[in-house]
């Protein structure tokens, strides 16, 4: 056999957030595997990829945790068959239910290690979370990620695509970590899928928050709550380019001499009810301002001409004629 098969649920579930040396692994074990026709085991391994037995051996466990292999004794492993019937939606496990309690409940080591041991999903998170956060967990660390999976019901894939995204972040802190998962479980996000698509999301209102502050010049600082909301407001909500961004920015400072997002969101908005969405659209409406500007001014000069050409014409019925006058006293001083 000359080649891998891979389904897309494994790709789906473990390629993006799996540590790249457990995939190493599992695909040179599996390259072994088709290429001699027989199970290699964790020396063999070892050997080809250079790296220690000991370590071949606790990846094997981690995938033997996720079900993708089984250990057949000490030293002996092998891939697990996937039924067909996994991928009908009906087969799946049913969702998990979030805990009425309020607050976190705590929870005895012994009650970890025995839900761990019932439940391989389970052991398995613990191997990735140590594997995403790079060091052995402590015991608050495992009751804390315990608690995710039973008091808000969220399943271990899901807690496992938490930490990965928390890592990129660099943000992995007890009390951060408890409080997106909290979001996450108010929101329902409790399947691969809904994380997943999730986590795009957050990443896309990053990559444009990015975007906007190289535009802005804000490297010094962190955006302020209100400014994140301006941002995602024109990200998000209107779907304005960071090219109008930075158009508008130009004209803020332009006009105001300073960075001012209240300013910038009018330019915005305004340029949006216009259906501007580019930097020619803008060219065209202020060319169209300047002519109907233009084409105002030249009326109101002209009314204001003829306002005063109507005044310089009025005839008053009631002006005295001095020079009439001025011939009947003449006549009247001849006559005496």
């Amino acid at each position: 056999m000359d080649k891998i098969e891979l389904s897309f649920e494994f790709v789906e579930k473990y390629v993006r957030f799996a540590n790249p040396q457990y995939i190493q692994v599992y695909l040179y074990t599996k390259y072994l595997l088709n290429h001699n026709d027989e199970m290699p085991n964790a020396e063999t391994v070892a050997g080809g990829l250079c790296l220690p037995a000991d370590r071949i051996k606790f990846i094997f466990g981690y995938w033997v945790s996720l079900g993708e292999m089984r250990q057949i004794d000490e030293d002996t492993y092998e891939f697990t068959e996937k039924d067909k019937s996994d991928k009908n939606p009906s087969a799946r496990p049913t969702k998990r239910k979030r805990s009425n309690a309020k607050m976190r409940p705590s929870y005895k080591s012994s009650e970890i290690d025995s839900a761990a041991d019932k439940n391989q999903v389970l052991s398995g998170m613990f191997y990735q979370a140590e594997s995403i956060l790079g060091h052995m967990l402590s015991g608050n660390e495992i009751e804390l990620l315990y608690s995710f999976y039973d008091w808000l019901g969220l399943p271990c894939e899901v807690i496992v695509m938490l930490l990965s995204y928390a890592a990129k972040q660099g943000k992995v802190g007890k009390r951060y970590l408890e409080t997106v998962a909290i979001d996450w479980a108010d929101k329902g996000i409790d399947t691969f899928d809904k994380a997943e698509e999730y986590i795009t999301q957050l990443e896309e209102i990053g990559s444009n928050e990015h975007k906007i502050r190289t535009i802005l010049g804000i490297y010094d600082r962190a955006l302020t709550q209100t400014e994140k909301k301006y941002i995602s407001a024109w990200t998000e909500e209107l779907n304005i380019s960071p090219e109008l961004v930075s158009l508008a920015y130009d004209k803020t400072v332009e006009n105001t001499g300073k960075l001012s997002f209240a300013y910038m969101n009018k330019i915005l908005v305004s340029w949006h009810g216009e259906g501007i969405k580019d930097a020619d659209g803008v060219k065209r409406s202020e060319e169209i301002y300047g002519k109907t500007k233009g084409q105002k001014s030249k009326k109101a000069e002209q009314n204001s001409n003829v306002q005063k050409s109507k005044f310089n014409n009025y005839n008053d019925t009631n002006k005295t004629d001095y020079d009439a006058l001025e011939e009947k006293l003449l006549d009247m001083m001849l006559d005496n």
